[in-house]
């Protein structure tokens, strides 16, 4: 099986405010080649609210054949910066997965194929579209939930110096940021984000040491849209 099928999927945005592009469409490479798109649409309602649409799909061919393809959706409803209600489906190749959370009495029902459970309300979803999850200097640890499984790892935050990064052959400055796995004291995730909060580019790691790269491709604003 290709490692690919471990990979979480990536962030669909990563700001610290509510974003003025409502449309945002990354690229997803794998070894050089682009093998997908990850696209996340947001729809803010008069409520202090936000409906967060997510959309990914990878097709990895051998030889001109695919042997490897995976269409994820989902939908988080955010309210006052609160997840309160999120549903995923996941197909890879023949195989289905679904996960729903929903927020009730001090803590969040996680839903699965598997199992029901609770978690904490602090749960980070790994699409990463937490507004105040992203910090300024140091690092702190919190609980990630896999939007794909419904599986959570406790994991680690690290804020670093900001660096230049290529995107689309031009360089930028952007802040950078690490992600740790702690039950494996292992690198999961890279993000680049620039001065208006997107991200502007990510690297995962697969649980097989594959390696994944987004990149943004493109942004559409409420009045374009």
């Amino acid at each position: 099986m290709l490692a690919i099928t471990t990979a979480y999927i990536a962030p669909a945005s990563a700001v610290n405010k509510a974003p003025e592009k409502t449309t945002l469409t990354y690229a997803i490479d794998r070894k050089g080649s682009e093998i997908g798109t990850h696209s996340v649409s947001y729809d803010f309602t008069n409520d202090n609210g936000v409906s967060v649409d997510i959309e990914a799909r990878i097709r990895v061919k051998m030889a001109f054949i695919t042997v490897f393809k995976m269409d994820h959706k989902a939908q988080e409803i955010w309210r006052n910066g609160q997840l309160v209600e999120m549903t995923s489906k996941t197909r890879r190749n023949n195989d289905r997965e679904e996960v729903a959370l929903e927020a009730t009495d001090g803590h969040y029902m996680l839903i699965t194929d598997e199992a029901t459970q609770t978690a904490p309300l602090d749960l980070v979803p790994s699409s990463f579209t937490k507004t105040d999850f992203w910090i300024d200097e140091g690092q702190k640890d919190f609980m990630l939930l896999d939007t794909l499984t419904g599986l959570m790892r406790p994991s680690r935050l690290e804020c670093h110096d900001r660096v230049k990064v290529e995107l689309n052959g031009q360089i930028q400055d952007a802040r950078y940021y690490r992600i740790i796995n702690l039950e494996k004291d292992a690198l999961s995730h890279e993000f680049w984000i620039d001065d208006d909060g997107y991200l502007i580019k990510a690297h995962l790691l697969t649980k097989d040491g594959e390696s994944l790269f987004y990149r943004f491709k493109d942004g559409v604003d409420g009045k374009a849209a």
